[in-house]
């Protein structure tokens, strides 16, 4: 055998023991992260478990209707009682209630709910049980599903907010993860904390395995929400898009482990899988990157 095949075949070996042991234990697994923040690609396992949901922790994951201050393109962060469906808003938590109601007596019709205890996310809730009627009666609001704070940016607009601070405005648009608001506080680093506490309290609370958990949110909050799961840093906070009235799942094959989740679209449109090492290597490489302006 020539040199060349013999290199070849050593190298095809290496990556095939490897995955297999990847898959087995995260033992050889190359950090989500380097030292500068980015995400690093992981080689991804072309013989992949197949995605099991039937022994896993499953969340369907919505975001509230559209807001008066999403119209009026204004900063809402986590302000409670002034923002407040518009009727296009509620039109879409209807929409959503009825995609719920389409669920009802299959695997995918949610036993358990979670909401963001601004209200926004409770009247897109009661709008869409109007509806879905099978959803359960009582929700369980946490505070760590609350919207991205703020603080003095909060009822202000877009233009407002750049007339008054033109460098913070750039920073929230190309540099989120360096933006200090309410004092000194790093907003987005902020936010990444709350979602990881959110997604361990959500998976402390209902058995894995059997019909998913429904959770009413914000984008902001949703996108965090989603990147966590993905184990993509604070750099990822334009990684994932959540429009008003969307749903997308997300499933953790293994309930015992903190990695290993993966992601899909689901309403209005479905999406195919996809893995960690997915986003990580499409964040490495900016493919795909996503916005939302608006909190």
């Amino acid at each position: 055998m020539r040199h060349g095949h013999i290199v070849k075949f050593a190298i095809t070996f290496w990556l095939a023991a490897h995955c297999i042991l990847r898959t087995a234990n995260r033992a050889f697994s190359i950090p989500a992260s380097d030292l500068s923040g980015r995400a690093r690609p992981r080689r991804r396992c072309v013989a992949r478990e197949a995605t099991d949901a039937s022994q896993g922790h499953r969340f369907l994951l919505a975001r509230h209707g559209q807001t008066t201050f999403n119209a009026e393109k204004r900063f809402q962060g986590s302000l409670d009682a002034e923002p407040v469906l518009t009727e296009k808003g509620r039109a879409q938590a209807r929409d959503l209630g009825a995609w719920l109601n389409s669920l009802s007596g299959t695997e995918d019709d949610p036993r358990l709910v979670f909401t963001s205890p601004l209200l926004r996310a409770r009247q897109t809730l009661a709008e869409a049980k109007t509806v879905a009627k099978d959803l359960p009666d009582e929700a369980e609001a946490l505070a760590e599903l609350r919207e991205i704070d703020l603080y003095e940016w909060e009822g202000l607009t877009q233009a407002e907010v750049k007339a008054s601070n033109p460098e913070a405005m750039r920073l929230w648009k190309e540099e989120a993860w360096k933006l200090h608001l309410g004092g000194d506080r790093l907003v987005v680093h902020d936010l990444w904390e709350r979602a990881s506490s959110a997604w361990s309290k959500m998976r402390a609370t209902f058995s894995a395995g059997g019909n998913p958990a429904l959770i009413v949110a914000h984008g902001t909050l949703g996108k965090a929400l989603l990147s966590t799961a993905m184990e993509l840093p604070v750099q990822a906070f334009r990684r994932f898009a959540l429009g008003n009235g969307e749903v997308v799942e997300v499933l953790w094959p293994h309930p015992e482990k903190q990695e290993g989740a993966r992601w899909r679209k689901r309403y209005p449109s479905m999406g195919p899988w996809r893995s960690a090492d997915d986003e990580a290597a499409d964040f490495a490489n900016a493919v795909g990157t996503e916005s939302v302006d608006i909190a």
